[in-house]
């Protein structure tokens, strides 16, 4: 009778052990998922981040800006859920929705220019854009934004795709301009023109651009032959 009371005390102790235990695991493993959770979010906000830093540097509306900078204060809220102590999480919060009150104003400080100074600058440009698109077509489907929003706001990212590229090429031929280097000064006009040509939407100052482009690469190549032909006369 005492083996099996003995049997019986192992018996639950072992059972209550293996509870313990498994409680023990989902909790661990729900901690697990929270601070995955909350890393995710963590990036997903830096990375919209810099794209709103790249948007409210190039584009002087703000369609794109208001709706990247909702997005950033529903991941900043959905994160402060998941850490409710977190007081710089709830200072960032806080902070985002005074600046979003200044950009339903239209107020706001940055610099505007869409000229890059580098290829690779205007690739990042592009790339920032593209996460843009990324995300309206994220809305779209989730039925957050309208197809005739999307469709209207997608038109304003290839405007913006052909700003950059036009006057970014036009701003390098400038430099290589003033230091008269004549072949480049026309290879980026022609990129220039190029891009223009390229676009399928229309606008009112797009013909214009493409004949002064074409004005200036006429003028070089004018300038190339007057020296040329000076050289020649020069020669013995």
């Amino acid at each position: 009778m005492t083996n099996a009371i003995i049997f019986s005390l192992l018996g639950g102790l072992l059972l209550l052990s293996i509870i313990l235990s498994s409680f023990a695991y989902k909790r661990q493993q729900a901690l697990s998922l929270k601070k995955s959770r909350i890393n995710q979010l963590s990036r997903s906000i830096s990375d919209l981040e810099e794209t709103l830093c790249a948007i409210l540097k190039i584009d002087p509306s703000y369609d794109l800006v208001l709706i990247l900078h909702q997005q950033l204060i529903s991941l900043t809220e959905k994160k402060l859920h998941l850490e409710p102590g977190n007081h710089r999480t709830q200072q960032q919060l806080e902070q985002h929705k005074v600046i979003n009150t200044h950009y339903r104003n239209s107020e706001r400080d940055d610099t505007i220019s869409k000229a890059m100074q580098s290829d690779e600058d205007i690739n990042l440009a592009n790339f920032q854009l593209l996460q843009v698109t990324k995300l309206l077509q994220k809305f779209k489907l989730s039925k957050k934004l309208s197809p005739a929003k999307y469709s209207e706001l997608t038109n304003h990212i290839h405007r913006l795709k052909l700003d950059i590229e036009v006057e970014s090429h036009i701003a390098q031929a400038d430099r290589y301009s003033e230091s008269n280097d004549t072949v480049m000064t026309q290879s980026h006009l022609k990129q220039a023109r190029e891009s223009l040509r390229a676009f399928h939407g229309d606008f009112p100052e797009k013909s214009q651009l493409i004949r002064t482009l074409s004005e200036r690469i006429k003028g070089i190549n004018q300038t190339n032959n007057a020296t040329a032909e000076e050289d020649d006369d020069d020669s013995p």
